[in-house]
């Protein structure tokens, strides 16, 4: 039986809903009267975008497990990322519910994505280990 692409690639979809509701729907977060330092809205902008980069090369990783994440891979991986961070940063303005581009906004996110790209890699070289073979078990 093939497995479809959700079933295949469930983290990063799951992740990219969540990502999508967060940063377009009008409130998706209710105010809890917790006060946050300045720049907090940045801090979790790069952590979105780069989570999301993260869980990519993930999925990435665990899906060709018999192989290393290829510099190519990691770059249009991030170079995915960014063009993704940049329409999403357009549509909160286009769509006039309350939300608007900011260029800040967008740096943030171009931060998490480089550093998801440089850290993760490495990372996942160390966990996600290859499948062994039936005759080395």
């Amino acid at each position: 039986m093939r497995r479809g692409f959700v079933h295949k690639w469930w983290p990063t979809v799951v992740t990219l809903a969540a990502v999508l509701w967060l940063t377009l729907a009008p409130d998706p977060v209710p105010d809890t009267g917790i006060p946050l330092f300045p720049g907090a809205d940045k801090v979790v902008h790069a952590l979105m975008m780069g989570g999301l980069t993260s869980v990519i090369l993930f999925d990435l990783k665990r899906l060709r497990r018999h192989e290393r994440l290829s510099r190519r891979n990691v770059v249009w991986t991030a170079v995915s990322m960014v063009a993704f961070s940049a329409l999403d940063e357009w549509a909160q303005g286009a769509m006039a519910m309350g939300r608007s581009t900011d260029i800040l906004d967008f740096a943030a996110d171009c931060t998490g994505i480089l550093l998801a790209s440089l850290a993760v890699p490495p990372l996942l070289e160390r966990v996600v280990r290859p499948k062994k073979s039936s005759r080395e078990k």
